[in-house]
């Protein structure tokens, strides 16, 4: 499916009717984008306070999901690898959230990741920059402001910038706003992540 762009977005099919089997199933809350799956489970009855977490009950787990998809042939990551056992804390589209906080930030793997990206961008700014190249930072910097809502200040430029380019093979040189902007990101990012409140 790489790079067949006449293929785009056939990944939500088998993903999608994967879902509607799990509701079949009686397995809700379940969201996927792409082909990452996470799973939300609701305890059958919350033990009473003085009772430790083991004690909850679930109506299913790991188990549960494997041996609905394994007849079907779903070529799942081992959970040790890539994945987690229903803990308090998930990974999930570059995010870490923390269920028993209420709080999400960026993966510092992601982190050091976007880093790099900014880092070798800026590298390039005494050369003429493509469209594909902007629309990537700019991807990039639009989703991790779901933690770094500060952000949302510094994207104003890029987003217009991008309005010059009248296809993808013309260069620009960088505006000197859009570096500055891209110097606050790579300080922002040089610190590792405050997890931000999911909370009002």
């Amino acid at each position: 499916m790489e790079g067949l762009s006449s293929a785009g977005n056939i990944q939500g099919a088998p993903a999608d009717a994967l879902i509607a089997i799990f509701n079949a199933k009686s397995i809700p809350h379940v969201l996927k984008w792409v082909d990452d799956f996470i799973f939300f489970r609701v305890p059958i009855h919350a033990p009473p306070s003085t009772r430790s977490p083991q004690h909850i009950q679930y109506s299913y787990g790991i188990p549960t999901i494997l041996s609905i998809t394994a007849p079907l042939g779903v070529p799942w990551h081992p959970v040790e690898t890539k994945g987690q056992d229903f803990k308090s804390s998930v990974a999930y589209v570059g995010f870490v959230q923390d269920l028993d906080t209420h709080t999400m930030s960026l993966s510092d793997k992601k982190r050091k990741k976007y880093l790099t990206k900014i880092i070798n961008f800026l590298y390039k700014a005494n050369d003429k920059v493509t469209r594909r190249e902007c629309l990537s930072i700019h991807g990039t910097l639009q989703h991790i402001t779901f933690v770094y809502r500060e952000g949302r200040a510094y994207l104003p430029s890029l987003s217009s910038f991008l309005s010059r380019f009248l296809n993808d093979f013309i260069g620009h040189h960088l505006p000197k706003p859009i570096l500055t902007d891209l110097c606050w990101w790579q300080a922002i990012l040089a610190i590792p992540c405050v997890p931000h409140s999911l909370t009002p």
